[in-house]
């Protein structure tokens, strides 16, 4: 390891949106002198650089999955965009607020040590490079830790083997045997995109699904100048409603409503397309009323027996308990498996067994061989990332240990007994859009340096009882919605040894930028100047 340590004002770890943002915000509007940016990655991109698989977009509508402040005529020309279109989106951002020369690529962070004597972080690379840092700011995505469960003999396999988040970059799969395991985004995405391509597509599922189409479409010059013309309302809307997503979220109630109506309102948005259209434009309870939310269950179940032919197929595409966790969408995917050579295999009932050297093999003794196997089987979300790096505070205490009973935070931006630590979108913020979200912790960080700056403070942290009585807060209003009632990542129980714990504020955004205008007001009482 380098014995060199360069000295900076800041470190940001992570080259996604939260990284570049908050490079921005630090070099740009604090003007703080030397801020480094650090990429395990060899380029620009976050989720948007591992994940580009087949099929791989964002499920927001373009003009709102960017910043607020980015006002250049618009140049997308699709309604949703693609994965290599995002990087390039984020290179772009990059570029022109003058951060992209700030990054370092092709290191991971593997350490940060508060240095209590000094007020500085100590901070370490896998590759030897050492800093030392005023601020400490940790954007490294939600969805940045691949999870593949520990199956017997998987290392064993002669052919191709992957995660989603890490394919092949131009890999053909034309004429391929092709296995995908797991049917939420990723596999659902991959399977709707690869279907007509293989020789070969077995689809094993865990758990069946609900999945709306995504109805991505062009997006012409008299549309695109539109929506331009319009754009301050669009983000007044944005800002102004719980999941800022730039649509008018319902307020009507799912049981309020006839029959004929509620199903005529579910083809409408099912038509438009949108997993979080279809989950907050149609009715204002489907995340709170296990009735309402039951009608919108049965509206979906509905569609996958009248789309899929096949009536043992179509039972098992069928999720029978609560509509929740994070709302999906992906195009083509029900239609996949009226293709001859596509298969589904129940793995909740007959479980694999094990990876063989050719395929793999099933519980009840059943054998497949593939020529690639692709492992769609999420991520350890939210927190998960953070487990990467050896994070000490004061006094010695690991940030693992302070959160082994479910990863908390302030406000999702600071945590006690961690001085000049920033987590973007970190455990315990909202769950929304996640570019509004960002926008929004990024300027209040901004607000807190500020602050301690003209206060003559040296660090700032999350007060111990504030940042308890907001995870008190937090856990409560996700216990009263359907969420906690779903096997998710969105609640954190979908990785094996990982308790149930919500990993977001589910009030919304626009319930969260009042909580943070309110801090701002009162002038920080939940935080520790010193």
């Amino acid at each position: 390891m380098s014995t060199t340590v360069k000295e900076v004002d800041a470190v940001v770890v992570g080259g996604g949106f939260g990284g570049i943002r908050l490079i921005h915000l630090l070099q740009n509007k604090l003007l703080l002198q030397d801020v480094v940016g650090i990429e395990k990655g060899d380029a620009l991109g976050g989720t948007w650089y591992w994940n580009q698989y087949p099929g791989a977009q964002t499920d927001t509508e373009s003009w709102v999955y960017r910043f607020s402040d980015e006002r250049d005529p618009p140049t997308w020309n699709t309604r949703y965009l693609k994965s290599e279109e995002l990087q390039e989106q984020i290179v772009d951002t990059a570029k022109k607020n003058n951060v992209y020369d700030n990054y370092i690529f092709g290191n991971a962070v593997n350490s940060a040590q508060y240095n209590a004597e000094r007020n500085r972080w100590e901070i370490a690379t896998d590759k030897g490079l050492r800093f030392s840092a005023t601020y400490f700011v940790t954007a490294l995505g939600i969805l940045n830790n691949p999870n593949i469960p520990k199956f017997p003999g998987i290392d064993s396999f002669k052919g191709l083997s992957f995660h989603s988040a890490r394919w092949p970059k131009g890999l053909d799969v034309t004429g391929k045997r092709i296995a995908v395991i797991g049917t939420g985004p990723s596999g659902s995405q991959i399977t709707g995109s690869i279907h007509k391509l293989v020789k070969q597509l077995t689809v094993f599922q865990q758990r069946a699904q609900y999945i709306v189409p995504v109805n991505n479409r062009p997006i012409g010059e008299e549309e695109r100048a539109e929506i331009y013309k319009n754009y301050d309302s669009i983000w007044d809307t944005v800002f102004q409603s719980l999941f800022a997503m730039g649509f008018e979220e319902s307020k009507k109630s799912a049981l309020e409503v006839s029959e004929t109506e509620r199903n005529e309102i579910y083809e409408r948005i099912w038509n438009k397309g949108g997993g979080f259209r279809f989950f907050f434009e149609t009715f204002n309870d489907l995340g709170t009323n296990v009735e309402a939310n039951e009608t919108a269950a049965a509206f979906v179940r509905s569609k996958i027996a009248e789309i899929v032919q096949d009536p043992e197929t179509a039972k098992l595409l069928q999720p029978q308990g609560h509509y929740g966790g994070r709302p999906l969408c992906a195009e083509g995917y029900y239609d996949a498996f009226q293709d001859p050579n596509v298969s589904l295999i129940d793995i909740a009932n007959n479980p694999i067994a094990n990876i063989t050297p050719t395929g793999l093999e099933l519980k009840d003794g059943q054998k497949f061989e593939f020529d690639i196997i692709v492992f769609a089987t999420g991520f350890d979300g939210v927190d998960g990332a953070y487990y990467d790096i050896d994070i000490t505070g004061k006094d010695g205490v690991k940030l693992k240990d302070v959160w082994k009973g479910g990863a908390n935070t302030l406000y999702g931006v600071s945590v006690a007994q961690f001085p000049n630590l920033f987590t973007v979108t970190g455990p315990s913020g909202p769950f929304s859009n996640m570019l509004p979200s960002i926008e929004i912790q990024g300027n209040f960080i901004r607000e807190l340096i500020e602050e301690s700056n003209k206060r003559g403070a040296r660090s700032i942290e999350a007060d111990v009882k504030a940042q308890a009585a907001w995870d008190e807060n937090v856990q409560a209003i996700s216990e009263a919605t359907i969420f906690s009632k779903v096997k998710s990542w969105v609640q954190n129980d979908n990785i094996e040894g990982k308790s149930k714990y919500s990993a977001f504020f589910l009030a919304g955004l626009q319930n969260y930028i009042a909580k943070l205008t309110e801090e701002a007001g009162a002038k920080y009482p939940s935080f520790v100047f010193e």
